[in-house]
């Protein structure tokens, strides 16, 4: 018996690996639901964006008339019609439109966390000589002021 030659062993045959795919019923049930959450986060975030697509061209042309009044003050006039005009595109014209002097201010300030400058309130109707006499940490003021009350007014 010692002399019988053992044939050569062969490796153990493994079965194949377990595929990821298809997924379990649960483990389906919950990617489906991961994906449909992604797509709403991500529906809401692009209507936020459209939503505020006036809060961001008010910026703008909050820049334009701030670099405008450097060379011209008496562009400061523009201001309170820039934030009527972003105030129109919020409120129903019924609301604001009628709104002048002090009960303007007021219904500005309903939205916003901290006081506007009063003079934003008769700012309109300010003649150009008087534009041009302010002196510059104001008129710094009213564009702060205001760019403040666009980027954090809160919508109804």
């Amino acid at each position: 018996m010692a002399d019988q030659v053992i044939p050569p062993l062969h490796d153990i045959a493994l079965p194949p690996l377990i595929s990821p795919w298809p997924p379990a019923p649960a483990a389906s049930v919950l990617l489906l639901m991961l994906v449909l959450a992604a797509l709403w986060l991500l529906l809401r975030r692009w209507q936020q964006y459209r939503q505020n697509a006036y809060r961001r061209r008010a910026l703008q042309q909050l820049e334009r008339l701030q670099h405008a009044c450097r060379q011209q003050p008496d562009q400061l006039q523009q201001l309170p019609h820039l934030l009527r005009h972003t105030a129109l595109q919020i409120w129903p014209r019924e609301q604001v439109a009628s709104l002048h002097g002090d009960a303007w201010l007021q219904r500005l300030e309903q939205q916003s966390d901290s006081p506007l400058p009063k003079e934003l309130s008769t700012l309109a109707y300010w003649p150009a000589e008087r534009c041009a006499s302010l002196d510059e940490p104001t008129r710094a003021k009213l564009f702060a002021r205001s760019r403040d009350w666009i980027e954090h007014h809160v919508r109804p």
